[in-house]
C-alpha cells in the first residue's frame, strides 16, 4: 500500500511547486540496444486481461540529463528493417536521431501492435475477427501511453517518464497521423510532434488518391491516360470478341520485354484472355503508378509517359503487327489520342507497357510477411481510404471497376471469419472525433509533399471539401495553437509521400532501381533539411516551456 501511495504524494508535491533533485551527468556514449520487449495489455479498455510482448529499440548515444525522449513510430510495417536507417543513421541522417543529437535525447523505434513481431495473436490468412478486434487506433495509441509511463533505460538513473521530461513523436503517413491524434488525445504524454504526410482525415471514399498523380503529369500524358482508360473500360465492359482481343493484347504487352522480346508474350493464349476479368485487365494499364507515392512523377511515371508519347514504332511492329506510318516523336501537347485518334493512343500505350523495364520497378510497398494484412483490417474497419475511380471526374485515370462496393466486398472476402467484428462500412468517426483536418493542436509541425497522393486527407488538403487552412512557417508560441486557424508547417514543392524524415547521403543496395526501405521517400535532400531546421527552431521555442507534471 505504501508503495502505491508514495508516488502519488510525490506527484502532488511536484505539482505544488517542489523542486526535483537534478540527476548527475554521466557517460552514456554509443548506447544502441535492442530489441527490447514490453508486456502490454491486449485490451486496455475491456475485460480481456491477457498481455502480449511489444518490440522496441533504443539509442541513447546522445543522451544528456534533462534531454527529451524522441519516439519514431514505424506504423503499419515490420519495424526491424527501419532500425539502421532511422535509429542508427546508416548511410544518412534521420529526423529522430538528429532531434536526439541536437537536444541530448534518447531515441526510440516503436513497433505497432499486430506488425512485425509485436503480435497479440498470430497473424496469418486464418486470423479471425475475434482476434483482430483488438487492432484499433485507440488500443494502439494506448499502447504507447502505457509504454511511456514506465519507460526507462538501463544505466540511466534519470526519470525518462513523460511527466519528468518532454516526449517528442516523429512519424510519417499513418504514424504521422497517430502523432497528431496522440497530441490531441494525450498532451500530457507527448509534448511535441513532427507529423509528416499525416493522414488526419479518415474518409471512406478516397478517389482523390489517383487525382494527385494525374495533377503531377505532363498534359499530353495525362490526356492520353484519361483517353485510354476510358476506351478500355468501354470495350471491356461489353464482354465481346473485341473485349477478348483487347485483353489478349494487354496480356501480351504485359508479358513482353524491352527491345521487342516476345519469348513470354508468344505463350499467351486466347483462352487466357477469355478468362481474364475486366478489373484484372484494366489494372495492367496502371503499372507505372505503383511507385508514384514514394518517387513522384519524374522518377516513376515520366519514363513510362516518355515511352507512350515517343512511341517506338519498330517495337510496335514486332509485337503487335500494327500498321504504323508516323515516326517518333509522335505526340503533341494535346496527346496522341487527340492528335491521331484513340486507336493510335492504345497502340502507343500497349507498346509502352511492353517496353517498360518492369524489373526496375519496386516491389509492393507492403511487407510480404503475413502481418501486412493487418493494415487491410485497419482500413476496412476504421480508416477507409477506398481508392476508387471517379467517372464524374473528367481527369479520371483509373478503371471504373474500382468501386466502393468492390472495396467493401473485398474487405468481407479478405476476412471471412469476422462476422460481428467487421463493420458494414469503416467507422471513420473513431478517427475524426479528434478533429480530422480541422484539429488545432499545439506544439506540432505538419509537413507535406505538393503531389503526395495522400495530401488530400492531410491538414493541407487541396480538395473542395477541405477547410483550406493557411500553412505557415511562423513558429507558434509553446502550448498555443497557431493564430488565425493557421497550420504550422511546410508543403514541399514537387515532393510526394513523407519526403523529409530522413536523407540518404550514401546510396546502397536497398535504394537502387526505385527501391526504398519503409514507406518513406528518399528522393531529395532539401525537404529533410528544411523540415528538420524548422522543427529544431520550434523545439527551441517550445521545450523551455515544459513543466514537470503528474501522469
Amino acid at each position: 500500500m505504501l508503495a502505491s501511495v508514495l508516488p502519488g504524494l510525490a506527484c502532488l508535491a511536484l505539482a505544488a511547486g517542489a523542486t526535483a533533485t537534478q540527476p548527475q551527468a554521466r557517460d552514456v556514449s554509443s548506447i544502441s540496444v535492442g530489441p527490447y520487449w514490453v508486456d502490454v495489455p491486449v485490451d486496455h479498455f475491456g475485460g480481456y486481461n491477457a498481455t502480449y510482448k511489444n518490440r522496441y529499440w533504443v539509442n541513447a548515444t546522445y543522451y544528456k540529463p534533462g534531454g527529451p525522449v524522441v519516439l519514431f513510430d514505424s506504423g503499419e510495417q515490420d519495424a526491424e528493417p527501419l532500425l539502421e536507417y532511422y535509429l542508427q543513421d546508416y548511410h544518412g541522417i534521420s529526423a529522430a536521431m538528429e532531434t536526439a543529437k541536437q537536444f541530448g535525447g534518447v531515441a526510440i523505434l516503436w513497433e505497432h501492435r499486430y506488425y512485425g513481431k509485436s503480435l497479440p495473436f498470430p497473424v496469418n490468412a486464418n486470423t479471425a475477427g475475434a482476434q483482430y478486434q483488438y487492432l484499433t487506433t485507440e488500443q494502439a495509441l494506448e499502447d504507447v501511453v502505457f509504454f511511456a509511463k514506465q519507460f526507462s533505460v538501463d544505466g540511466i538513473s534519470d526519470s525518462l517518464k513523460p511527466g519528468d521530461t518532454p516526449w517528442i513523436w516523429v512519424g510519417g503517413s499513418y504514424p504521422g497521423a497517430r502523432g497528431a491524434l496522440i497530441r490531441v488525445r494525450n498532451p500530457e504524454i507527448f509534448y511535441a510532434v513532427w507529423a509528416s504526410s499525416a493522414v488526419v482525415q479518415a474518409q471512406v471514399d478516397f478517389w482523390q488518391y489517383y487525382a494527385q498523380a494525374e495533377r503531377s503529369m505532363t498534359r499530353n500524358c495525362s490526356a492520353d491516360w484519361v483517353a485510354v482508360n476510358k476506351y478500355t473500360d468501354t470495350v471491356l465492359a461489353q464482354n465481346t470478341t473485341d473485349a477478348t482481343y483487347l485483353k489478349y493484347r494487354i496480356l501480351r504487352a504485359t508479358a513482353g520485354k524491352p527491345g521487342g522480346n516476345s519469348t513470354l508474350a508468344d505463350k499467351v493464349t486466347w483462352a487466357q484472355a477469355e478468362a481474364l476479368s475486366w478489373s484484372s485487365a484494366a489494372s495492367q494499364l496502371r503499372v507505372a503508378l505503383g511507385s508514384y507515392q514514394y518517387f513522384g512523377f519524374q522518377a516513376s511515371i515520366l519514363p513510362f509517359c516518355d515511352l507512350v508519347e515517343t512511341m517506338n514504332d519498330t517495337a510496335a511492329l514486332t509485337w503487335d503487327n500494327s500498321d504504323m506510318s508516323i515516326q517518333a516523336p509522335l505526340s503533341s501537347e494535346a496527346g496522341i489520342a487527340a492528335t491521331y485518334g484513340i486507336d493510335r493512343a492504345v497502340d502507343a500505350w500497349l507498346t509502352a507497357i511492353w517496353e517498360l523495364d518492369r524489373d526496375s520497378l519496386p516491389p509492393s510497398p507492403l511487407p510480404s510477411d503475413p502481418t501486412g494484412q493487418s493494415w487491410t483490417w485497419q482500413y476496412c474497419t476504421e480508416w477507409g481510404y477506398y481508392q476508387r475511380a471517379n467517372p464524374d471526374n473528367p481527369h479520371n485515370i483509373i478503371s471504373v471497376t474500382r468501386t466502393y462496393d468492390s472495396f467493401q466486398s473485398g474487405c468481407m472476402t479478405h476476412f471471412p471469419n469476422s462476422t460481428g467484428f467487421m463493420p458494414s462500412t469503416p467507422n471513420i468517426d473513431a478517427i475524426n472525433k479528434y478533429g480530422g483536418w480541422n484539429m488545432t493542436p499545439s506544439n506540432i509541425l505538419f509537413t507535406n509533399g505538393q503531389f503526395d497522393p495522400w495530401r488530400s486527407v492531410t491538414m493541407d488538403s487541396p480538395e473542395p471539401a477541405a477547410p483550406h487552412r493557411n500553412v505557415t512557417t511562423v513558429i507558434p508560441k509553446c502550448n498555443t495553437p497557431p493564430a488565425n486557424n493557421d497550420v504550422f508547417g511546410i508543403t514541399h514543392a514537387n515532393m510526394v509521400h513523407v519526403s523529409d524524415l530522413r536523407v540518404l547521403l550514401t546510396p546502397d543496395a536497398n535504394h537502387t532501381n526505385l527501391h526504398t526501405v519503409g514507406f518513406y521517400s528518399p528522393i531529395a535532400t532539401e525537404p529533410f533539411y528544411s523540415g528538420m531546421g524548422l522543427f529544431s527552431m520550434a523545439l527551441r521555442e517550445w521545450l523551455p516551456c515544459f513543466e514537470k507534471h503528474c501522469v
